[in-house]
C-alpha cells in the first residue's frame, strides 16, 4: 500500500447531482476514534500518502485534528479532495496548511457560476469555490501547498473542458482529473441525460490535455477505455492499480482502488482481440446501458506499437 484514502463520512454541504452523499445516510460517519485508527493503520501497512475524502471532510469537527495526526505519523503527501467552499472563509486554509495539509483537490464543475451551481445544486458554491482558491493560493506564499483540479465531465459542462483547465492552471493548479459522470451513485433520481458520450468529448479532452501540458501541468483521464483515446495520449490514461491505494469508507469498508464500482469497468467480446487488453481497465456497466458499447474498438498492434499504454499515476 502506497496511498491510503480515508473518507470519514459522507456529510456534504453540497447536493452534487450523481454523489453518494446526496443518499447516504447522515449517520453514516466514523467517530475521530476509528478515524485515528485508521491513520495507523495505514502508516503500519506501508503507506506513504494520505487521501482526505468523503463527502466534504472540511466540515468535520475533527479535520484539522486528522491532518496534525497525519503530519506526526510521517505521511509525505497529505491531500484534501474538497469543493473548496470552506477555504473562503478567513484563516481557514492557513490554518489547514500549519496542522498539515499540503494539497488541495477542488471540485471544479464550469466556468459558469450558474452551471457550477446547478451540477452542485448549491446556490454561490461557484463564489465560494473562487473565494476558497484565492485564499489557498496566499496560504501557498507560506507554505508548499500543491493545488489540483477534478473536473466532472457531464452532457453539461464537457465542452468548456480545455477553457477550464487554462483558467485554473493561470490560478496555480498543477494537476487536473477528468471524471467521467457515473450513474453508479444516482440513487432513485434519474441522471442519463448527464452522461455524454466519450467520443464527442474526445476532442475537447486532447486539447485540455495539450493546454494543460503547454502551462507546465499535468492531466489524467479516468474511465475511458484505450480505444477511444488516441494512442498520442494514451499518457493521460490513468492507472487506477497503479496508485496501490486502498480506499476506507465509514463502517470499516476496505477496498482496492482498481476494484471500485467507479474505477472497474467491463470488457465486450471484442475486447479479446485487442493489443493492450492487460492495460485497460474496460468501461463502466452504467455507461454502456446509457450508449452501448458500439465506441469499444479493438487496438491493433500497428496502432500500439511504440506507444506506452501504462497511463499516468498520480504519484506526480
Amino acid at each position: 500500500m502506497r496511498w491510503i484514502e480515508i473518507s470519514p463520512g459522507f456529510a456534504c454541504n453540497c447536493r452534487c447531482s450523481g454523489c453518494f452523499s446526496c443518499s447516504a445516510e447522515a449517520g453514516a460517519q466514523m467517530d475521530w476514534a476509528e478515524v485515528q485508527r485508521w491513520l495507523y493503520f495505514g502508516r503500519e501497512r506501508g503507506a506513504k500518502h494520505l487521501w482526505l475524502s468523503g463527502g466534504e471532510p472540511t466540515l468535520r469537527r475533527d479535520f484539522r485534528k486528522t491532518l496534525k495526526l497525519a503530519k506526526h505519523l510521517g505521511y509525505e503527501r497529505i491531500k484534501v479532495q474538497t469543493n473548496g467552499m470552506l477555504f473562503a472563509y478567513e484563516g481557514f486554509a492557513e490554518r489547514a496548511v500549519a496542522a498539515g495539509m499540503n494539497e488541495v483537490n477542488l471540485l471544479l464543475k464550469s466556468l459558469d457560476p450558474k452551471v457550477h451551481d446547478a451540477l452542485n445544486r448549491t446556490p454561490r458554491s461557484h463564489e465560494l469555490l473562487t473565494a476558497g482558491l484565492e485564499q489557498l493560493r496566499l496560504a501557498a506564499r507560506d507554505a508548499p501547498l500543491r493545488l489540483e483540479g477534478d473536473f466532472l465531465m457531464t452532457t453539461r459542462n464537457w465542452s468548456e473542458l480545455p477553457a477550464v483547465v487554462a483558467h485554473y492552471a493561470d490560478r496555480g493548479l498543477v494537476h487536473f482529473n477528468i471524471w467521467l459522470f457515473s450513474l453508479v451513485d444516482q440513487g432513485s433520481r434519474d441522471l442519463r441525460r448527464l452522461v455524454p458520450k466519450v467520443s464527442d468529448c474526445m476532442a475537447a479532452m486532447v486539447e485540455a490535455s495539450d493546454v494543460a501540458r503547454a502551462h507546465g501541468a499535468t492531466l489524467c483521464s479516468l474511465n475511458t477505455p484505450h480505444c477511444m483515446v488516441p494512442p498520442s495520449h494514451w499518457s493521460m490514461q490513468f492507472n487506477a492499480a497503479g496508485m496501490d491505494l486502498a480506499v476506507v469508507n465509514p463502517g470499516g469498508h476496505v477496498f482496492m482502488l482498481e476494484k471500485s464500482s467507479i474505477e472497474q469497468g467491463v470488457y465486450v467480446d471484442r475486447c479479446d482481440a485487442c493489443a493492450v487488453r492487460k492495460w485497460c481497465l474496460g468501461m463502466r456497466s452504467d455507461y454502456l446501458a446509457v450508449h452501448g458499447d458500439s465506441e469499444l474498438t479493438p487496438v491493433s498492434a500497428e496502432a500500439a506499437a511504440g506507444v506506452d499504454p501504462r497511463g499516468s499515476v498520480l504519484e506526480i
